[in-house]
């Protein structure tokens, strides 16, 4: 069968169906330098490319009073690169979301305290996403924030150590304080135990032990300082927004009414966009500002050495976000209106089994591997996977509608050269390095 008859049966399908064909996440450098204004975009291109015009600001988030507050955003900096925040006291945020691999790890999976069983995506733009980590298992950021810390293979430590960290710190205690308020009374060691955390799956831990021994309203002051040092983090997190790529040079163009796009993007890049909006319907997925629906999809990926293949993905991410203290209708948020319509409507069923979250596209050149599993090192295997679709789905069962692209050599270095032009400008190098001071 030629490629045109190929491409065209796909066209023919993928319009009858509206699916997204292909669930990206990658980057490498850009190696086109064909570049020109005489590419004409089609009207239906330019409208579906316009689409994905990036919004200046994330949406609020009603479950966190200091989200877009300065100074919350300040001390979250500070607490984001604290190495006292870990057991060994070499470990942080920063560990596993590096700056110099934009915010995300070089490795397939990462290490921290021991190694995970996910590779660590980006929190560039994070704040525009609904869910977070792979399987959605929160879904605002400072829960996602809270995870890490006491998670035995990441940073090691219990709630009642990140709070007794700021409580003793002369700065990190008043920058806390005028923020929240008063820290509960931390030094009264017979009951706020040095160390301690919930831990219901193992009640003879020493944590869980010491933990229980506290009075309940001790317990839920410690969790409300131990959610105020999270939502200071996600405050920080914020503000990791990347934009200004050539890809959005080339919308400003469009609605400038030059329907070439400019000359920002290479004549491979330009192909690539109406091939993402045209014949694979990637953007049927990778959806709006950032490139993602926000939703979860099983696709079928080749096994990693690294992780559980057969890991359940969303249908457990589900009930592990529902059971979360910390999510955003529970007793610790600010707001819990929004979330209470968010969570209301999630229901586990068998078809999320393997499904994971589709990620966003925008800066990919620093934060290879990709996918939940460091699967792939480069973004053009990312695009053979979907290109040819022959890997049988490990855990649960592939999308149905998710057939092989069968785009030839040129046509995938296309679509890898117009994901290459969604790379935005740096963020401030303010943002990458901890301050001098919290306060």
């Amino acid at each position: 069968m030629a490629t045109e008859t190929k491409n065209g049966w796909i066209l023919k399908w993928t319009a009858a169906n509206s699916f997204c064909l292909l669930l990206l996440l990658g980057g490498c450098t850009d190696k086109a330098s064909d570049t020109g204004t005489t590419f004409s975009f089609g009207e239906r291109s330019i409208s579906r490319l316009l689409r994905h015009q990036f919004e200046i600001n994330p949406p609020a988030d009603p479950t966190n009073n200091v989200a877009d507050d300065e100074d919350a955003a300040k001390l979250g900096q500070f607490l984001f690169f604290d190495t006292r925040l870990s057991e060994d006291g070499e470990q942080s945020c920063a560990t596993c979301h590096k700056a110099e691999n934009g915010f995300s790890d070089d490795k397939a999976v990462s290490s921290a305290i021991g190694t995970t069983t996910r590779h660590s995506p980006t929190i560039v733009n994070a704040a525009f996403n609904r869910w977070f980590f792979w399987d959605g298992r929160c879904d605002t950021l400072w829960c996602q924030a809270a995870g890490p810390l006491e998670a035995p293979a990441e940073h090691g430590i219990s709630r009642l150590e990140a709070v007794h960290l700021v409580f003793n710190d002369s700065d990190l205690h008043e920058a806390y304080t005028n923020l929240f308020g008063d820290l509960p009374e931390l030094d009264l060691t017979d009951r706020f135990p040095l160390r301690g955390r919930p831990i219901p799956d193992d009640t003879a831990d020493p944590d869980h032990i010491a933990w229980s021994s506290m009075d309940s309203s001790d317990q839920e002051a410690v969790n409300q300082a131990f959610t105020n040092i999270t939502k200071a983090i996600a405050a920080f997190e914020r503000k990791l927004i990347q934009r200004n790529s050539p890809f959005d040079r080339m919308l400003d163009a469009f609605d400038a009414g030059d329907n070439s796009g400019g000359d920002g993007l290479s004549m491979s890049a330009k192909r690539g966009a109406e091939l993402f909006v045209g014949d694979g319907v990637c953007w049927a997925c990778h959806a709006g500002p950032t490139f993602t629906n926000k939703e979860f999809h099983n696709v079928a990926l080749p096994p990693s050495p690294d992780i559980d293949n057969e890991s359940e993905g969303r249908f457990s991410g589900i009930s592990l976000l529902l059971a979360n203290p910390f999510n955003g209708r529970g007793d610790y948020s600010d707001d819990t209106t929004d979330a209470e319509i968010k969570l209301g409507y999630l229901i586990e069923s068998p078809e999320q089994v393997g499904t994971f979250k589709t990620p966003g596209l925008r800066n990919l050149l620093d934060t290879a591997p990709y996918m939940h599993g460091g699967h792939f090192e480069t973004l053009t295997q990312v695009v053979e996977h979907y290109n040819e679709m022959d890997d049988p789905p490990l855990s649960g069962h592939r999308e149905e509608l998710l057939l092989p692209l069968l785009w030839d050599e040129q046509q995938v270095q296309d679509v890898v050269a117009f994901l290459e032009s969604l790379q935005g400008e740096p963020i401030d190098e303010a943002l990458t390095v901890q301050p001098s001071s919290p306060l």
